[in-house]
């Protein structure tokens, strides 16, 4: 992992400054910081513009009994932090992107193999793909159909229709609303 340092308010790849008393930061020690001084289990901070626009982001996130992270602290950071901007934090997001990097189901995931529509693979075949990579995704993340968007590089929408017609084959249980558990 290449860390970054944060210099007088820009992010740097390079070498760290030579005095570390001048206020540069590890990434990773912002993140640590933030844990000790606000609490939870995990913070995660995204450069400005980087998730939302026009503002900074740090998320804080407290880990259930069931063993995902679900978010439990937004920090916000930018010049003018309006109901806008506000609307615009990606909660779902959020918690996959900590629940992905830090569980053994991406392991599993990579197991699989990867979620591609080819004349090869027959539509049964496909949606029983489909199946096993949910119900993969379902036991570590809260959004298991963005997880594997965000992994197949296709739209969210792309996943609900093959998901539905898993469901229709028989191999996905019927849906039910809200997050998957």
């Amino acid at each position: 992992m290449k860390h970054r340092w944060l210099v007088g308010g820009d992010w740097h790849p390079d070498d760290p400054p030579e005095d570390p008393k001048t206020g540069n930061y590890f990434l990773q020690d912002l993140e640590e910081k933030l844990k000790e001084d606000f609490g939870g289990d995990a913070w995660r901070i995204w450069e400005v513009d980087a998730t939302v626009p026009g503002a900074g982001l740090a998320a804080g996130y407290t880990k259930t009994e069931a063993g995902r992270y679900v978010l439990s602290a937004v920090m916000l950071v930018g010049d003018a932090i309006t109901a806008d901007v506000l609307r615009k934090v990606p909660v779902a997001e959020l918690e996959n992107s900590i629940n992905i990097s830090a569980s053994e189901v991406r392991e599993d995931v990579d197991k699989l193999p990867p979620l591609r529509r080819t004349p090869e693979v027959s539509a049964e075949d496909f949606s029983r793909l489909v199946a096993e990579h949910f119900k993969t995704w379902r036991r570590g993340v809260p959004h298991p159909a963005g997880a594997m968007a965000a992994d197949a590089g296709v739209s969210v929408g792309t996943v609900h229709n093959w998901l539905r017609e898993a469901r229709i084959r028989g191999f996905l249980p019927p849906a039910k609303r809200g997050k998957a558990t």
